[in-house]
């Protein structure tokens, strides 16, 4: 007898899993299903792995390049809160704009550009580096925010009541190269308006010159071995999301499924990838909540 795991069983006994902080929750960790192909039947592997956030979280973009010599100790800095706030935080890097130009020839032919970060740069006016949003809430007036007051405003977001909880599930095909992401998203309390959800994926660990000018933290005027954390490589539905349920309105206790899946380029290493979800008030345009999850690659 021709046998299929069931996908729907899966996830039915995923979604019976208790809320909780922020936690990763025990999967399988490698699940053969044998899919229907022209050829008969076809063994594919694939990995999961899974988080809940169930308290406030914080999401950081740092817009930046690698010709900003001022950005590799704002980004050294934002990591070190990050550490501290025991995740909490969550940053990825926004390479677009002036600094992040490519040269001909030369140490900075690295492209970090995309066209996802180049929106975000124009719509939000960056023009200087580093400055960031925070969960894109206004700061003295302004939703950019220089690289001194990162951890002010952290702090301020991370003392803001939960009102969302986020699960998010990531499962990697490995013969396929693709991700597919499933969120359950459940509001805490009932809010008016239209919420989207956001999904992103980033690269981390990518090695490549960096001007820099703080000796104090590594080479100047050129970090040639400098390491990149989580470069934005894309969004996977669309810059500003789409709507969370049907028409965009919530109910509160009410779980909300949404899936994305995402073909990896080749050009990236899959296990070095970062999936990003945050839910953002089209009203407000404040991020409400944030998760990352990373994608298991092997056993």
């Amino acid at each position: 007898m021709k046998r299929k795991i069931s996908f729907t069983f899966l996830f039915a006994c995923l979604s019976s899993l208790l809320w909780i902080s922020c936690d990763k929750i025990d999967e399988p960790l490698i699940i053969v299903a044998e899919q229907l192909t022209t050829d008969g039947f076809l063994d594919t592997l694939y990995f999961i792995d899974s988080v809940n956030v169930g308290e406030k979280q914080v999401l950081l973009e740092d817009f930046t390049g690698h010709k900003c010599v001022n950005c590799p100790e704002a980004a050294l800095a934002a990591r070190d809160l990050a550490e501290t706030l025991d995740g909490r935080l969550i940053i990825y890097s926004i390479h677009a704009g002036y600094y992040a130009e490519p040269d001909a020839t030369g140490d900075y032919t690295a492209d970090f550009r995309c066209p996802t970060g180049d929106q975000l740069n124009s719509d939000f006016i960056i023009l200087a580096n580093p400055l960031g949003l925070i969960d894109r809430v206004k700061y003295n007036g302004s939703v950019l925010i220089g690289a001194g007051n990162w951890e002010t405003v952290v702090m301020l977001e991370l003392d803001k009541p939960n009102t969302v909880n986020l699960k998010v599930r990531n499962i990697y095909y490995p013969n396929l190269n693709k991700v597919q992401t499933d969120v359950v998203t459940r509001f805490l309390s009932q809010e008016a308006g239209i919420f989207k959800i956001v999904v992103y994926v980033a690269e981390d660990g990518i090695i490549s010159p960096q001007k820099n000018n703080n000796p104090s933290i590594g080479p100047s005027p050129d970090w040639f071995d400098y390491e990149h954390h989580n470069i934005l490589r894309g969004a996977i539905n669309s810059t500003y999301g789409n709507d969370i349920s049907s028409d965009g309105t919530i109910v509160a206790g009410q779980d909300y499924h949404n899936q994305f899946t995402l073909d990896i380029d080749t050009g990236w290493v899959a296990s070095n990838c970062n999936i990003i979800v945050y839910v953002i008030s089209e009203e407000t345009d404040e991020i409400l909540q944030v998760a990352e999850l990373g994608i298991r690659t092997e056993e």
